[in-house]
Order: structure tokens, then sequence, then C-alpha cells
């Protein structure tokens, strides 16, 4: 892997992270382009340390409201500290599926026909969530319906399937808010990204994966974090106005252009 071909792999995953496109499927897609001579587990590994770039971009933008989650624990704050346990109990679902099927995702579901698949039913799931009436707060909802956010997350891990696009859907159907939706699904990646990250430098260092030259990891890292601090300003100013459905165009494209490759 180049120098080029990591600094465009860390801004296609910080773009595609946020918007609810897929960043996974997009650099499945990309990967398949560039023709890396590398193993699938190494190159999900690589894939996740890109990710590492927009968890720092996360905890960036919304530096400030975590501050505010953290502090709740030690003031009256309960409707930050309820917040918190609704994120801690978000995470669940895809940390366990991360631990239980983190092979056979890496092997399996990489191909260009699935990641066209996925991007259908991403697109449908952005339709499906605009359509539902909103005007809760997210520390409103009940411990059911947190886990079922949690759970379009864990689906997610498949490349295709939009992290953003599937829990920013399952929050709107649970009748959320638009930008309170986007939110806590962006805050919701935090610890989600920061678990995965520590298992592949954990794979790293025990050796069980390897990884392209310092230079490259870090030109992909960077790249990640600066275009993930754009693509989240975007979108949050994106949806005060406008609705996320609009993703799905692009992605119904973008799934006819894969199946038509694959004929």
């Amino acid at each position: 892997m180049t120098v080029f071909q990591a600094f465009v792999l860390g801004l296609l995953q910080g773009i595609t992270e946020f918007l609810p496109v897929s960043s996974s499927g997009h650099l499945v897609l990309a990967e398949s382009v560039f023709r890396f001579s590398i193993d699938p587990l190494s190159m999900q590994s690589f894939n996740v340390l890109l990710h590492a770039g927009t968890l720092l971009a996360l905890l960036f933008c919304y530096r400030d409201r975590w501050y505010r989650l953290l502090l709740s624990l030690f003031t009256n704050d309960t409707a930050h500290r309820r917040l918190l346990f609704f994120l801690i109990l978000a995470t669940i679902p895809g940390a366990v599926a991360g631990v239980l099927f983190e092979d056979v995702i890496a092997n399996e579901f990489s191909t260009r026909t699935s990641v066209a698949v996925a991007f259908l039913v991403t697109a449908a799931v952005l339709v499906v969530g605009e359509r539902a009436e909103q005007h809760r707060r997210m520390e409103h909802l009940s411990v059911g319906k947190v886990l079922l956010v949690g759970l379009a997350q864990a689906f997610a891990l498949l490349p295709g399937l939009s992290r953003s696009g599937l829990t920013i859907s399952a929050a709107r159907i649970m009748q959320t808010d638009r930008s309170e939706a986007l939110d806590f699904s962006f805050l919701m990646a935090v610890p989600i990204i920061a678990g995965a990250s520590a298992m592949a430098l954990r794979s790293l260092v025990t050796g069980t994966i390897s990884l392209p030259s310092s230079s490259v990891v870090g030109i992909g890292f960077f790249s990640s974090f600066v275009a993930s601090v754009l693509a989240i300003r975007f979108l949050r100013a994106f949806v005060v106005r406008h609705s996320l459905a609009w993703f799905s165009l692009y992605l119904v494209t973008a799934s006819m252009l894969l199946l038509l490759l694959d004929l």
C-alpha cells in the first residue's frame, strides 16, 4: 500500500463514516480497485485504525457534550446521566457482534455483490426512518427502544450497511427528533470505535495481523481525521433543513452500478 492509497482510503473513511452511505462498504470497493495483496483480516484491521481518525474527530467535535456527560456522574444532571447510561446500553449489541463475528464479516461479506445488496437495504431504511413522526429527545426513550438502536449498530458491522444511517433511522422510527437522533448516533459511535481500535492494536501487538509502514498508517489516520471533522459539521447543518432520505438516491444508483459490474 502506498502513501497516496492510504490518503485516499482515509478521506473515504472520514467522509462516508458519518454520511449515511457506509464507510465499510466504500472501503471494500476502494480496496477492490487498488487490488491490495493484504489478507482480509489485516485489511479490516487497517480500516479499524482509519476509524481511529474518526474517533478523534468525534471527541473533538463533541468535546463539550462528552464533558457534560461525564460530569453528570458527579452532579444532579439526571438528563445527561440517563443519556450516558443509554450510550453504554446501546454499545452492548455491537460490541458482542464484533467479538463473535469479526472473522466471518472480514472473509464472507467483503464482496462487491454483498456491498451492493447492503446499499439497497440502507437506502430502504433511510426512507422508512424519514417517514416516522419525530418529536422526542433520546433520554425520553425506554430501555428497550435504546437496545433496538444498539442492535441497528450491530447489523451495521456488515460492509454496505451504514452505521450512521441505520442508527439514526432506528432512533427516528422510535419517534426521535432528527437532530437528536444524529447526535446520539455520533455519540454512540465513540465506545464502539474505541473498542474496535483497541482490539486491532492488540492483534498488532500479538502479531496476529500485519500492517503497512507507520508513515502509511499515519497519513491514513490524518486524512481520516480531517475528513471526519468536515463531514460531521456538514451533516449536523444538513439535517436541520433536509431529509436523510436524499442519500438513498445515491445508494440505489451505486448499488445498481455494482450489480451491473458483476454481471
